[in-house]
């Protein structure tokens, strides 16, 4: 047979198929199609049809669609539509094309080769639909876009609001719609915004300060960053009943509700009530909802920031304007040789003008010499020599006010130089009277019950007093003059401190033995000082010695460390054992509580008592109630202690708790007094808590266990005994009966209850080995075109005469790294699953190519299952129908496999809709 045999074979096949290839020329713009696609588009064999004639065929709904501007024709290389066309004579056929090749030819022209096949009317509805989505997000991304032009052009963000919450009215047929905000607590929400539908009465001033525990089950999750979705409030979920009973009382029938957050914080929620209708709403609905809800806590957040800018505007144009300290600032003028001649008054401030006596209107934005400093004689020399200098700093009297000024003047920039004045009048005054209190000063250093030690700069003894004298057993002049640093008390690191410290203190035990060596002393044995270092400065700021004071520490020291050894043992025992103690008059929240007890009541160390005692913020709210109840009982001399488990909130979380158990005791009551002393001890039990649940669930997993042995050995001794039962019944009357007709059906009989048996045993088999841990994988190269084909090959004869069974095709060849026979288990059990549940329709193998997995799908048309049983058909021995063969293992097993080969597996389905059964797969490429 001949090339052209062969080729009119393959032309004949493909007409059958209904298949048309066509050539297109980007350069001239024109089609050349088969015959068969002449014959479909009612054109004459070999005619060249142009693009744009071609485009006019395409029906005006999609036209714009499937080629938007004529102009990106090359966008042909990644064709792959679907769309319906006019034939010449007005018969509309939905066709899908395909682009298979792009070459140049040998006129540099770029010739595409494509393909178009005639698409049937189960894939025609679903193109209808997937377009419909397309089109009903492009109305919500245009929503989108309008609300984020209104936040753009408008500073109102008011504005923005209330056009988004219109938008939500219009998309959703809605009555109301809200935006609520939650107070620091998170206890209370208040509503901020609202916008109801024209006869809908306003609720926002009665929805103000709203506590969220009065719908727990919208707070719940909210605050746990999920949405709510209500469908109809006459059915709630479980633990919902409260919720809607509320939202029924204020005429909703339906409403969505989602979290309005500022990266991980919740801050609010926003919603939609449907009051003349329910509502089934989607996750997409909420994912749509919360877009625009981030985009209003976004332009809220960025329109407090610029109301903070401003704030900080005007405070710092306030600041410049009353601040305590007069500001200058001049521009140097120069003359044609470069040098300063004259100096520009370009800003200053009210107080410079009150230091210089001078209105500021008569010298702002005028030059110096002017004359309006003329009675001011300082000014002069301020800026006298700033050329050279660029920095100066000098005290002076302002003889036009009598104030005393200290003024620091400096070059800001090459042309300009600022004035300081700060006001020094009343340190000029405090100054001469300390020269007068010196005297003073001189009795008290003379007679102070501590030593006193004065260094010069070198660290020469200059002064001392009469207690240091006795003190260390000395004579004053033996000790004038001597060097601090010869000292041998004096360490090395004491050195490095005088000099690195300003103040410092320290304990000495003192040797009067080993201080003989530096100053002669009558006194021996040792004592404990308590030396108090401070260093010494000049008028200047600079450092000219030091100040010491002693202070003889011995019998205070020895007291204090019984003290200190007892408080660290009682430190050590309350860490250890997480108890805490605190002793405190109730009335005045006045008393003394250790670090432990703090932190059991969820509040930092340095927390004032009077914040935490009465208050009990950290305490979870169910329990705080009965806690502070306790209180006036208490006053009243009803109560003397309470016991109690409380839950305390964890520093830094926003709903986890820590158990303590709190014991309080009245140890003195005298209200007319007002004293109601109490002692109270909490210790943390939270561990014992997590310690006594943890027993409980290893418990009830124990008795779980135990249950789903029994339920293990009776569902399998049901399911082996009926194909046995199957097997040896008609085995038995298969040597009885000697009708052809009849053993043949025996013989099938038998022959499919084996096949059932040796399902089960390999189902049983598999699960052992999936809980053993020894379920294997052979990791090869899987060509996942083949390996779907094999599978709807293998179940073509299984499938019902009005049911399609076949492979969408997306990809020319894909392969992947993984268990080859595994995979074939997962999708051969789906399409198991499909064939049973399918009378009619089709049943679809598929699967998609993501940047990280592969996800493959059978899609069919079948029973569908309802919502709360999609949750339980991974369960093992679940049959959604006992009159259908099967153990009820195969899903459970599937979901096993999935998860050890680190996929995801699911299914989405709708009661007489079908269901499509999905699983994902790391995409891992031959190398």
């Amino acid at each position: 047979m001949g090339k052209h045999d062969d080729h009119e074979i393959l032309q004949d096949l493909l007409n059958i198929a209904g298949v048309g290839w066509w050539k297109a020329n980007l350069t001239t713009r024109q089609y050349h199609c088969s015959d068969f696609l002449c014959d479909l588009f009612g054109l004459t064999q070999g005619e060249v049809l142009t693009f744009d004639a071609y485009r006019l065929m395409v029906d005006e709904d999609y036209r714009e669609f499937v080629f938007g501007d004529v102009n990106a024709i090359s966008s042909l290389a990644h064709l792959n539509r679907a769309y319906p066309m006019y034939s010449r004579t007005g018969e509309k056929r939905w066709i899908r094309t395909k682009v298979a090749r792009i070459v140049q030819d040998e006129q540099g022209n770029r010739i595409v080769y494509g393909v178009t096949l005639i698409v049937d009317d189960i894939e025609v509805e679903t193109i209808k639909e997937e377009l419909a989505h397309i089109k009903e997000q492009l109305v919500k991304q245009q929503t989108m876009s309008s609300s984020l032009s209104h936040f753009i052009r408008e500073n109102d963000p008011v504005l923005g609001i209330m056009s988004i919450q219109a938008d939500l009215l219009r998309l959703f047929d809605a009555q109301r719609t809200y935006i609520c905000e939650y107070d620091e607590t998170l206890q209370y929400h208040s509503c901020i915004y609202e916008t109801p539908a024209e006869g809908i009465a306003s609720e926002k001033d009665i929805r103000q300060r709203i506590p969220s525990e009065i719908t727990p089950y919208c707070a719940e999750h909210i605050l746990n960053g999920r949405p709510v979705f209500i469908n109809s409030t006459d059915e709630p979920p479980l633990g919902a009943e409260a919720d809607c009973e509320i939202f029924r009382a204020m005429g909703v029938k339906s409403f969505l509700i989602v979290p309005l957050m500022l990266g991980d914080t919740v801050w609010g929620f926003g919603g939609i009530d449907l009051m003349n209708h329910t509502q089934l709403w989607s996750k997409e609905d909420s994912i749509w909802l919360s877009s625009m809800g981030s985009l209003v806590s976004i332009c809220l957040q960025l329109t407090k920031a610029r109301n903070e800018a401003l704030r900080e505007r005007t405070f710092l144009t306030d600041l410049f304007r009353y601040m305590p300290l007069g500001y200058t600032r001049l521009r140097k003028v120069y003359d044609e040789v470069g040098y300063t001649v004259d100096y520009e008054v370009l800003e200053a401030n009210e107080m410079s003008s009150m230091l210089v006596g001078t209105p500021l209107n008569t010298y702002a934005g005028k030059l110096i010499s002017e004359n309006h400093f003329d009675h001011i004689p300082m000014i002069g020399s301020i800026l006298e020599g700033m050329e050279e200098d660029a920095y100066k700093d000098m005290e002076m009297k302002v003889n036009q006010t009598g104030r005393d000024c200290r003024c620091i003047a400096y070059q800001s920039k090459k042309d300009e130089v600022v004035i300081l004045l700060l006001d020094t009048t009343e340190t000029v005054y405090t100054r001469d009277a300390l020269d007068k209190s010196e005297l003073l000063f001189r009795n008290i250093f003379a007679s102070i019950p501590v030593g006193v030690e004065i260094y010069d700069k070198d660290g020469f003894v200059i002064d001392t007093n009469k207690r240091d004298l006795e003190i260390f057993g000395i004579q004053r002049e033996d000790i004038i003059g001597l060097n601090l640093f010869n000292n041998p008390h004096v360490t090395a690191e004491i050195q490095e401190k005088l000099y690195t410290m300003d103040e410092f203190d320290l304990q000495v035990d003192y040797s009067y033995d080993l201080a003989n060596s530096y100053c002669k002393t009558d006194l021996t044995g040792q004592i404990e000082l308590l030396v108090k270092v401070r260093r010494l400065y000049d008028k200047k700021g600079a450092p000219n010695g030091w100040i010491t004071i002693y202070i003889d520490n011995t019998a205070q020291s020895n007291a204090a460390k019984r003290l200190q050894g007892f408080e660290n043992l009682f430190r050590l025992i309350s860490d250890f054992a997480k108890v805490g103690y605190a002793k405190l008059n109730f009335v005045n929240r006045q008393g003394y509580a250790i670090k432990q007890w703090y932190k059991n009541m969820g509040e930092a160390e340095d927390t004032p008592l009077s914040e935490v005692v009465g208050v009990y913020s950290k305490i979870h709210p169910e329990d705080r109630k009965d806690f502070l109840a306790f209180f006036p009982e208490a006053m009243a001399g009803r109560k003397t202690n309470y016991r109690n488990e409380v839950r305390v909130l964890v520093p830094g979380k926003t709903n986890k708790w820590n158990w303590v158990r709190v014991h309080i005791v009245v140890t003195e009551l005298k209200p007319e007094a007002g004293i109601m002393e109490i002692v109270g001890i909490n210790y943390d039990i939270t561990e014992l808590k997590a310690t006594e649940e943890k027993l409980i669930e290893a418990k009830e997993k124990a008795e779980e266990a135990d249950r789903l042995k029994s339920a293990f050995v009776a569902n399998m001794s049901h399911e082996i005994r009926t194909p046995l039962n199957a097997i040896v019944g008609f085995s038995g009357m298969l040597m009885e009966t000697e009708d052809l007709e009849e053993r043949k059906e025996y013989i099938n009989i038998v022959e499919e209850n084996n096949a059932l048996l040796l399902q089960l045993i390999s189902d049983i088999l598999d699960l052992s080995r999936i809980e053993a841990g020894i379920f294997d994988f052979t990791q090869t190269e899987v060509d996942l075109n083949g390996l779907c084909e094999d599978i709807v090959r293998a179940f073509q004869l299984k499938v019902s005469p009005d049911v399609k069974l076949y492979f969408d095709v997306n990809y020319s060849d894909y392969s992947v790294i993984a268990d080859r026979h595994r995979l074939h288990q997962i999708i051969s059990n789906f399409v198991n699953n499909a064939v049973k549940f399918t009378s009619k329709g089709s049943i679809r193998v598929n699967y998609e190519v993501e940047e990280q997995v592969v996800r493959f799908s059978v899609t069919d048309t079948g029973l569908g299952i309802s919502w709360e049983k999609q949750s339980q058909v991974f369960e093992r021995f679940v049959k959604l129908n006992g009159f259908i063969q099967g153990t009820g293992l195969g899903l459970p097993i599937c979901k096993n496999i999935v998860e050890q080969m680190g996929g995801e597996i699911g299914v989405d389905s709708e009661p007489g809709q079908g269901s499509r059964f999905w699983f994902t797969l790391p995409n891992i490429r031959p190398e």
